[in-house]
């Protein structure tokens, strides 16, 4: 008998990798809720069932009644950089509270949930473990460790993983949403525009790519546990260097256009992976000049 598999934000960037990766192994019975903010239209595969839905939305209880899921991914979120505070605690806060509470009420057993590196603001130890202090300078953040401390208010009812995401890239990328500059940096030089820096260009991020972060999400699926864990590279790349890697990849000349640093932008992020290696025997496989290239060869195709 398939498992029944429900994905909050099944439609979005990370979701629609995933969803590919779980048709594939052709041994679940797949649900997808997304209220299709992130995404102008979709088509979901003959064998998925697709409830458009916000999660925040009382009337998901009924879904969770309708499909008795065994395993949740909770991957919406609201992670627009622009967004208000309000909003971010609308879907990030009591969203997943809202998915936590019908995922008990629906007696799941288990819930995968996706966080951020955003968590930690600016540390001062590198690279960042998962027991460093958590201290968000931006309202994404806030949002996202509050899903986890009700992730963990939860914990008694059913294991649930939660996964702090370095900077995650790769085909499909909205380059509006958080970390999206590989997106952006893309984009612009496939359409011969220059792209912006801010401040200096010597950020320090982790970036990691997409199916490399999916591996993760299978790996928690098939060994359920109560843990957080940072996904990441470990490789520092500073900003001006994707430039440049992003400009010699596609062949134009390294130009951009230097702003101001901008408000709640940390200053470095790279991850320790070790506690993923130990708990989940998972391994980063995709280097960022490999990882960079099959991104622009999908942008090259739209």
């Amino acid at each position: 008998m398939s498992l029944k598999v429900l994905i909050t934000g099944g439609a979005g960037f990370i979701g629609t990798h995933l969803l590919k990766r779980l048709i594939a192994e052709n041994k679940y019975k797949i649900f997808v809720v997304d209220n299709l903010s992130a995404v102008a239209k979709t088509r979901f595969p003959r064998q998925v069932k697709f409830y458009r839905s916000a999660i925040q939305d009382p009337s998901l209880g009924k879904i969770f009644q309708q499909v008795k899921p065994q395993i949740v991914f909770h991957l919406a979120a609201d992670n627009r950089i622009i967004s208000s505070a309000s909003e971010t605690i609308s879907s990030n806060v009591i969203g997943t509270f809202n998915i936590l509470h019908q995922a008990k009420l629906a007696k799941v057993k288990q819930v995968i949930f996706t966080s951020s590196a955003a968590v930690y603001g600016e540390s001062k130890k590198f690279p960042i473990q998962e027991n460093f202090p958590t201290k968000p300078i931006s309202a994404y953040g806030l949002s996202k460790l509050t899903g986890e401390l009700y992730c963990q208010l939860f914990q008694k009812h059913f294991p649930v993983t939660i996964f702090r995401f370095a900077n995650v890239y790769g085909p499909g990328q909205n380059s509006s949403s958080e970390g999206g500059v590989v997106a952006i940096f893309i984009r612009k030089f496939l359409e011969n525009k220059t792209p912006i820096i801010y401040d200096t260009g010597k950020q320090i991020r982790d970036f990691i790519y997409v199916d490399d972060v999916v591996d993760a999400l299978i790996l928690a699926l098939e060994k359920p546990q109560s843990t957080t864990l940072n996904i990441g590279s470990s490789q520092p790349t500073s900003i001006l260097k994707l430039l440049k890697l992003t400009a010699k990849l596609i062949g134009r000349p390294v130009n951009y256009i230097s702003k101001p640093k901008r408000p709640v932008e940390i200053g470095k992020s790279l991850f320790s992976h070790e506690l993923a290696v130990k708990k989940l025997n998972w391994h980063p496989k995709t280097d960022l000049a490999d990882g960079l290239e099959q991104t622009i060869k999908y942008f090259k195709s739209l």
